[in-house]
């Protein structure tokens, strides 16, 4: 009898929702103000599981949709139908066996559905839209209209292979459809299925290769069949905000950095940040209610951002068993109204359901008064999300927003460079140099007028000239080593006079080449240390001095030597002292301008920020031009032996890199065989 008891049970229960309780099966991540995840509280606990409705089980779903009454529609593909469920996860119904061959992509829009066929895997044709209107009240599901591709010469021409996969609809009932393969964009078909034409196409970033081809070649034929194609997008989703997101699954960088998620006007631009932290394998996106968006990969990571595609959380991830949270392959995100996110498990037949927890309620508090413009308002929330995370990054931009509008525009700037917001702390920057300007503007013209005042005065009586032939600039001018020092200044000049006197009269010694050397590195590591924060080129708190040192050194060395040893095989005129001293010489003018970037570093905003770039350019360009004309001199080469020496002297350049690091590598491991020796030695004494 019990176990006639415990199998009806057990049948029972195969046609029952899974709804489990768990705690969250995976950590939560966000990013440290360098852009790296680091571990957070969790943002969103796994609620349940259902895999299946009425008496069946979902069959390799492939995308959902909830609308404003928080209905659940599925894309029940391997079951050939949509289903409907109701807010409370009912069963309400089930529709499309006798038309629908494979939907892949469900959309609603005022209680129509809007569905993307794939259709026949052999009939290229069978692509379909079909629109079913949905009686709530009634309960019913009734076909309006079923399209094949729109007639369209654009489409004719091209032989356009119309494959139906994603599905999104605006309020004029334009629909945004996914067609497999299509790297021309997404089509944009209206409610009586005329092409409107391709929306937010994709664009392939062209290598130096390809320009090289396209020059040469032109329009040759076999140049063309090895055109680069653009990647075709994977998903669509609109919201009624007037943006349209897009999701293309290609490569990002090292650093988790790519555009592989969109957020897109009518004009086709993308407002994302093309470096945003993404992933290469998004499936789908959604919107939630405060502006944030979600986007969840193949392999079961969600990634919430806020509207402007900044990273809130990661969360979730993939398992191969049947855990409440995790997944096998996600199809679909989709989230209701009281926040609560589904997930889509295509190869695991199944749904997810999260809820935030009360600090990511917190966030979308903070940030749903951050997003109406309310910075004052959002304050205390915002300080609330940092008693649960004090280095949550959007926080400490939020307050700061508070305080610029508080006109507190020195704290507000504390809080802008905590969170790296770089513009926000441009303005306040801004603010507090235009009240400093206007309390001390009558001081600084006084003093530019008492200095122009003692200038003149130091002209007219002479006083430089009665000083230099004074005892103590007899004294100076006789020291050799002064005057080589100020040899030197002599490359800004006259530099091919400068390297002429140094290669055929040695003007100065190589101490002084090493001197001005070490006035170099040192100048650059003040760059490092006291540029401003708007043009800092490193992140200090991430910087490690000696490397720094040898970014600088390390290519120096390398260069001179690489330059002496190619000018020896093409016979050049050079000395490696005059090699090395008119190397330093060309590189003057990082000692007369680099400390002048510094300075106006730390009194610019990004509003001037070409006024920087420009300085920055002359600096670059000045001393580019002297080490051109500092190797043709140095060994009375032609232009063309000078471009030559130069291709040779990089190549000589790497050569001795890889020549030094296979030479570290061996010390390396002679020192491990030695010191393995002699721990067994110690061990078996």
């Amino acid at each position: 009898m019990k176990k006639l008891i415990l199998m009806l049970i057990f049948i029972m229960m195969l046609f029952l929702q899974v709804n489990i309780k768990a705690e969250s099966s995976s950590l939560t991540h966000s990013l440290d103000r360098f852009g790296n995840p680091v571990i957070t509280q969790d943002a969103y606990l796994p609620l349940y599981q259902v895999a299946n409705y009425s008496e069946e089980r979902f069959n390799n779903p492939k995308d959902m949709h909830i609308d404003k009454n928080d209905y659940l529609y599925i894309a029940d593909t391997g079951n050939k139908k949509i289903v409907i469920l109701d807010d409370k996860n009912e069963f309400v119904l089930s529709f499309g066996e006798d038309y629908l061959m494979k939907p892949t992509g469900v959309f609603v829009r005022d209680e129509l559905i809007f569905i993307a066929d794939y259709g026949a895997s052999d009939d290229q044709g069978s692509g379909r839209v079909f629109i079913v209107e949905f009686n709530k009240e009634l309960k019913s599901a009734t076909l309006i209209n079923e399209f094949a591709r729109p007639k369209s010469p654009v489409l004719e021409i091209n032989n356009f292979i119309y494959r139906p996969s994603k599905i999104a609809v605006d309020q004029n009932k334009t629909m945004y459809v996914v067609s497999e393969g299509s790297y021309n964009g997404i089509l944009m078909i209206n409610e009586k299925n005329r092409f409107l034409g391709f929306f937010a196409p994709n664009n392939v970033k062209g290598t130096l290769r390809d320009y090289l081809v396209q020059f040469f070649y032109g329009n040759n034929e076999k140049a063309l069949l090895k055109k680069k194609i653009p990647p075709s997008a994977y998903n669509v989703f609109l919201n009624d905000s007037g943006y349209v997101y897009t999701i293309t699954q290609t490569n990002v960088d090292e650093n988790q950095r790519g555009n592989t998620l969109k957020k897109v006007n009518n004009g086709g631009i993308n407002f994302f940040s093309k470096k945003m932290y993404s992933a290469s394998d998004f499936t789908s996106v959604t919107s939630g209610s405060v502006g944030n968006i979600y986007a969840v990969t193949r392999s079961g990571f969600i990634y919430e951002y806020d509207n402007e595609g900044n990273l809130l959380f990661i969360f979730g991830g993939p398992s191969d068993e049947d855990r409440l949270g995790l997944f096998k392959t996600t199809s679909a995100i989709a989230t209701n109204s009281k926040d609560q996110v589904y997930v889509l498990d295509g190869s695991g037949n199944k749904y997810h359901v999260f809820e935030p927890t009360n600090f990511t309620s917190t966030v979308h508090q903070a940030l749903d008064l951050y997003n109406q413009g309310k910075y004052v308002e959002s304050e205390s929330t915002w300080e609330e999300v940092l008693r649960y995370n004090a280095l949550f990054d959007l926080a400490h931009k939020g307050i700061g927003k508070s305080y610029f509008i508080r006109g507190d525009y020195k704290n507000a700037l504390k809080k802008f460079k905590i969170a790296e917001a770089d513009e926000e702390y441009s303005l306040a920057f801004w603010e507090i140099r235009n009240i400093w300007l206007q309390k001390y503007a009558g001081v600084f013209i006084i003093a530019m007028v008492f200095l122009y005042v003692v200038a003149v005065i130091i002209k007219k009586q002479k006083l430089l000239l009665k000083l230099a032939n004074s005892n103590l600039g007899t004294n100076i001018k006789g020291n050799q080593y002064f005057q080589e020092l100020k040899f030197m200044f002599y490359y800004l000049k006259s530099p091919l006079d400068a390297f002429y006197e140094v290669k055929a009269n040695k003007r100065v010694k190589v101490k002084t080449g090493i001197f001005y050397g070490f006035i170099m590195i040192m100048l650059y590591v003040l760059f490092l240390l006291l540029t401003g924060q708007l043009f800092k080129p490193v992140i200090l708190e991430r910087a490690v001095f000696s490397e720094e040192v040898l970014k600088v050194l390390v290519p120096l060395i390398t260069f001179v030597f690489a330059n002496y040893l190619v000018s020896s095989l093409m016979e050049g005129e050079g000395t490696l002292k005059a090699v090395f001293i008119n190397t330093i010489g060309a590189l003057m003018p990082v000692v007369v301008i680099m400390p002048l970037l510094i300075i106006i570093s730390n009194v610019l905003t990004l509003n001037e920020v070409f006024i920087y770039q420009f300085i920055f350019f002359i600096m670059i360009a000045w001393s580019a031009t002297l080490l051109f004309f500092s190797v043709k001199d140095t060994h009375n080469f032609s232009v063309k032996q000078t471009i030559y020496h130069f291709l040779m002297t990089i190549l000589m350049m790497i050569v001795i890199l890889i020549v030094f690091i296979m030479i570290y590598m061996m010390m390396m491991q002679v020192v491990e065989f030695v010191g393995n020796i002699i721990k067994e030695v110690i061990i078996h004494a």
